[in-house]
């Protein structure tokens, strides 16, 4: 009789309807956070070896033994699943350069109620290595989020002081940046809603030092949605101290999401301006865009192509000749492969890439599905997959900026980063040689084949560690 009554009034429909119509506003990633909130919750809150034989000797005692034991072995058969290595997506580098790295040293501060240590960025400033990074007590959007600046010593990486941090109580801090120009250290970063089931931007500010003692206060500028990704102190042409800023702004994650990547360039640090006529170099599913500058100062960029565009989902790699810095070459069809996170730097005329690390491919979902149910699909399928962190090369254009069909492939993997890992900055210590580098990195603390959405809701440190470059 229910049933009859609730067909009989209609009034079911209309709830449904305005459930359809909330879905509808949803962002993509709002929706992701919805479809796994249930398992989450099941993995935050519960001791896995304890349910498990639970339920086995429940279903011997409600079912039969013949049943339970069944159960146990194919628990024991998705042991053995995850036991396997799947062969990668990219090809390993085959050349003379080699990579070393050091021992890991731990930079974060231990704070239980705050365990969540990310989002890092390594600068050198008055022969100090510094460090900033994102503490709250979710990897997620959080008001409990706050900058926390540090610095050590070069030769003693195994002891961090913490000089400095901030917090406003209302917002996410987020995306820190740190870079040096006229003798001032600057540390960009975004604020943001603090809606652990979204990506609200509330605007792109900075703080800066001239002595790593006084801090000004924060100050807001650039576009409400953008978020800095990169930024490189170089000389231009004219021979001027400049930094160049890579950064978007749009609606990342919504269901109808378009990004517009931005290239400016500033003379204080403080005022940006287009480095061409026009600020936009590329609009479309572009985020998170690293860039560094040849021997011959021709520009070479990646970008993380999470929401996709016409060119596909992945990522996007760029070229732009030294006399034309505005005007970015891309690629027709974005990598299949998405390297979130991405650091590049110039190693003695090689361009190295530091990022995440996927063995499968992000374009999961086949092409002749709706744009919106590949958008959301290859989302889910890679949140629910493993994640590493690697350094990779990437082989430079020809003549007139055409990359190869192989143009990135991995030169080593790093020791012992699993789960949420793989957010690299790097900087070269004092009077340190060309080919010696200090890279700062996070990771969750799990084991291998834990998926990347698990990661993120444990507890997460910031490592640094040295890296040497060599040919063989």
């Amino acid at each position: 009789s229910y049933c009859f009554v609730c067909f009989a009034n209609y009034s079911w429909l209309g709830e449904f309807s305005d459930l359809l119509s909330t879905m509808a506003e949803w962002s993509i990633q709002h929706m992701v956070f919805v479809l796994l909130s249930v398992p989450v919750e099941l993995v935050l809150h519960t001791n896995y070896t304890i349910t498990f034989w639970v339920m086995v000797f429940a279903i011997a005692f409600f079912n039969s033994i013949g049943s339970a034991l069944l159960v146990v072995f194919g628990g024991l058969l998705a042991i053995l699943a995850s036991c396997g290595v799947q062969p990668s997506s990219l090809p390993r580098y085959r050349g003379p350069l080699d990579v070393f790295f050091g021992r890991q040293y731990k930079a974060s501060s231990e704070t239980p109620d705050q365990p969540a240590n990310n989002n890092v960025s390594l600068a050198t400033f008055h022969n100090k290595m510094v460090v900033a990074y994102r503490k709250a007590d979710s990897h997620f959007a959080s008001p409990q989020a706050k900058m926390v600046v540090a610095v050590a010593d070069p030769k003693e990486l195994d002891h961090w002081e913490v000089i400095w941090d901030h917090s406003t109580g209302e917002d996410d801090l987020r995306e820190m940046m740190l870079f040096v120009l006229n003798d001032k250290l600057f540390l960009y970063y975004a604020r943001l809603a603090p809606h652990k089931r979204g990506f609200s931007p509330r605007g792109m500010h900075f703080v800066s030092t001239s002595d790593l003692k006084t801090w000004t206060e924060p100050v807001e500028l650039g576009r409400v949605s953008e978020i800095p990704w990169d930024i490189k102190v170089r000389k231009d042409r004219s021979g001027t101290l400049m930094a160049y800023k890579a950064s978007y702004i749009g609606n990342h994650y919504s269901a109808d999401a378009v990004c517009t990547v931005l290239f400016e360039k500033s003379a204080d640090g403080e005022t940006w301006s287009p480095v061409g006529e026009r600020s936009e170099v590329y609009t479309g599913g572009i985020s998170e865009v690293s860039f560094d500058f040849t021997d011959k100062g021709d520009l070479i960029a990646i970008g993380r192509n999470e929401d996709g565009d016409h060119t596909g989902f992945g990522s996007q790699l760029y070229f732009a000749k030294a006399d034309d810095l505005a005007h970015w070459h891309h690629l027709e069809v974005s990598l299949p492969q998405r390297f979130d996170s991405p650091r590049m730097i110039n190693v003695q005329g090689d361009i190295m890439l530091f990022a995440r690390f996927a063995r499968e491919g992000y374009n999961q979902i086949p092409e002749w599905c709706p744009f919106w149910l590949q958008r959301l699909g290859n989302l889910i399928i890679y949140s629910t997959l493993p994640k590493s962190a690697a350094v990779y090369r990437i082989s430079p254009p020809d003549e007139n900026g055409k990359f190869g069909s192989e143009p990135i492939s991995v030169v080593r993997f790093f020791e012992a980063t699993h789960g949420d890992t793989g957010f690299f900055s790097c900087a070269r210590a004092p009077d340190a040689p060309e080919d010696e580098w200090i890279i700062a990195n996070y990771s969750s603390t799990c084991h291998s084949h834990a998926p990347w959405i698990y990661g993120q809701f444990f507890a997460t440190d910031i490592y640094v560690c040295r890296c040497k470059f060599f040919r063989c």
